[in-house]
């Protein structure tokens, strides 16, 4: 507890050894210590070869953890935690809802008072087919103190919404449920078999762990070529699962991680325990709830849980082993109900139908398959989920807003945006890389023939200035300049005139390494969408087209289109009436009308405030 407690900003995660690590832990390390498959219960092994082999297994076990433990500290150092954010609130949702309904399923045995064998299965079939297979072993007076100590807890929980007062106690739950069993046991003799045998926890050894940082070289049966395999496997579902943890519970408390510190916190949490015969340990599902139920709002929690820890292990050890396990599969099961978040599912149909169907996989994955399943399925589908807003981003064609005359915003978005025949202004909005340049290549392709279509309407032939708002780009690779100088040629081809508008910097110090301005001109980049359209209407007048501005809805003003004979527009063309020219040119107007005459190329192409230098 206490390095991550020290060091971690979860609040109120609980590090300690997990199901799922244990699973995976026996499930890889049994194969390299084959012997180990015949010992039943390693607390009671007795002949030489058998604790010769068992002491083999424990010291893999530690140099296990101690792998693990500079896994995840290299990965905090070198600031990686930014990948757990790839995991969205859709899918972690999921699986802590399907986590928390399996590991409650795991506690029901104590309630019901008999045992089933799931092997290493999680599974809600298989839980419902054990239960339901040995129904008939039910015993109940478990069962009724179960479901009282259940209803204890509740109400200790919940008590505060009929009176206020209450909530001064509600951490207090757990521990009045440990002292009625423990009462119940001693005076009522409820343990016996006369008086109901309500099954116990026992005997716990008392003392704290020794030292085995000396076990943890040199590692030689196994190997570490054949331990770091296990290692990586170990660490990730960890990492998965108790970001996945603290993020939900960060949530719901109303408070932000750093997934740096949580990950180095769990480092050292495990050189810790690597140093006194721990395996390797994580953020505990279970015990997290408990902690978050109980009331938690400090890390300082953890830590004073850890010296009570101490503190019972050294002198209370014959105490708690009277506590009875329905006391404690009810903390757990009331604990870990409060991270079932069913109503996460309705919120995600309401709003958006693609989160409730990842939402939905992970859960049925976590449900009916496993929590490693689960997880793979979360972090999967985050990764689709980013690759797909990324390969297929999103694009606009843009519109000047009436009221605001240098404004140009998405046409969907604002059905009156007005456009001008001949001109099409296009946005990207995501970097420009490998994975979507083939798609924003047929986006570009559609809207041109879309548009050509509509100027054909309003009397233009066809697309003369394509103007691209670079705005959103802040990002460029390879391929992205590939793409932009392949898009200038195929402009060319056509006879449009490509034009550029307001690049980030990073993108122009690329553009610079391949002399991509002076291949698209350097006349033909812009600050502003606006200056970029000011000057394609300019352009369009000198080639004897007088046009409106038009919504896509609008009527077509009467146009006129002068084939052999291009003129420049008169100070009664409404083409410039419209819209207003670049603020404070610095450069000698004509006409008010008309605006100054511009040649690409040339020191009047446009005014100096629009260019980028």
């Amino acid at each position: 507890h206490r390095p991550h407690c020290l060091l971690g900003s979860s609040r109120q995660l609980a590090v300690g050894p997990v199901a799922v690590t244990s699973l995976l832990i026996s499930a890889n390390l049994k194969p390299l210590v084959p012997c180990v498959s015949a010992i039943a219960n390693p607390n009671t092994v007795t002949d030489p070869d058998q604790v010769a082999c068992q002491t083999q297994y424990n010291h893999a076990a530690i140099q296990l953890a101690f792998i693990v433990a500079c896994l995840y500290t290299g990965v905090g150092v070198l600031r990686l935690g930014w990948v757990t954010k790839f995991l969205s609130h859709a899918v972690i949702g999921g699986f802590t809802t399907g986590a928390a309904i399996t590991i409650g399923l795991s506690q029901v045995r104590y309630i019901l008072g008999y045992s089933i064998n799931m092997g290493h299965s999680t599974r809600l079939q298989d839980y419902i087919s054990e239960y339901t297979k040995k129904a008939r072993n039910l015993r109940w007076q478990e069962f009724i103190m179960g479901i009282m100590f259940i209803f204890i807890l509740v109400f200790f929980r919940e008590g505060q919404r009929i009176w206020k007062p209450l909530r001064h106690i509600r951490s207090l739950g757990a521990l009045f449920v440990c002292v009625i069993g423990i009462l119940a046991v001693y005076i009522g003799n409820i343990n016996e078999p006369d008086n109901g045998a309500i099954r116990i926890v026992g005997n716990i050894p008392s003392g704290l762990p020794g030292w085995t940082g000396d076990w943890w070289v040199p590692m030689e049966d196994p190997t570490f070529s054949q331990l770091i395999p296990t290692a990586l496997i170990v660490m990730l579902v960890d990492l998965l699962e108790s970001t996945s943890i603290a993020r939900a519970l960060a949530r719901k408390n109303g408070y932000e991680l750093n997934y740096n510190r949580e990950i180095i916190g769990l480092g050292l949490a495990n050189f810790a325990g690597a140093m006194s015969n721990s395996y390797t340990t994580t953020g505990s599902f279970s015990r997290s709830a408990v902690n978050n139920n109980a009331g938690a709002k400090t890390p300082l929690a953890q830590f004073v849980c850890g010296w009570v820890v101490g503190f019972v292990l050294l002198f209370l050890t014959p105490v708690f082993a009277h506590v009875p396990f329905n006391a404690l599969g009810a903390i757990v099961i009331v604990g870990v109900s409060s991270l079932i978040e069913l109503e996460q599912a309705v919120y995600l149909w309401k709003v958006n139908k693609l989160d409730m169907l990842c939402w939905l996989a992970s859960f049925f994955g976590t449900l009916f398959y496993s929590v490693e399943v689960g997880l793979g399925i979360a972090v999967g589908l985050a990764i689709m989920m980013a690759l797909f807003q990324t390969a297929f981003p999103h694009t606009a064609v843009l519109g000047r807003i009436p009221a605001g005359k240098t404004v140009y915003r998405n046409i969907k978005q604002y059905p009156d945006a007005q456009m001008y025949p001949g001109i099409l202004a296009f946005r990207i909005d995501s970097p420009l890389y490998f994975a979507n340049v083939k798609s924003l290549e047929d986006k570009i392709e559609k809207a041109m023939i879309k548009f050509t279509a509509w100027s054909n309407v309003q009397g233009v032939p066809q697309i003369f200035f394509l103007i691209i708002d670079m705005t959103p780009v802040h990002h460029i690779d390879s391929m992205g300049l590939h793409f932009l100088e392949d898009l200038v040629f195929q402009c060319k081809g056509k006879g449009i005139q490509l034009i550029l508008a307001n690049p980030g910097r990073n993108v122009v110090n690329d553009w610079e390494r391949i002399k991509y301005p002076d291949l698209l001109g350097r006349d033909y980049i812009f600050v502003t969408v606006h200056d970029a359209m000011h000057y394609a209407q300019q352009r369009l007048g000198e080639m004897g087209f007088s046009v409106s501005p038009l919504s896509l809805g609008a009527a077509p003003p009467s146009m006129v289109y002068v084939a052999n004979e291009p003129t420049a527009p008169s100070s009664s063309s409404s083409s410039m009436s419209d819209v207003a020219g670049p603020s404070k040119p610095p450069v000698e107007r004509g006409s008010e009308g008309g605006g100054p005459t511009l040649r690409p190329g040339t020191s009047s192409s446009r005014p100096n405030s629009s260019r980028v230098q």
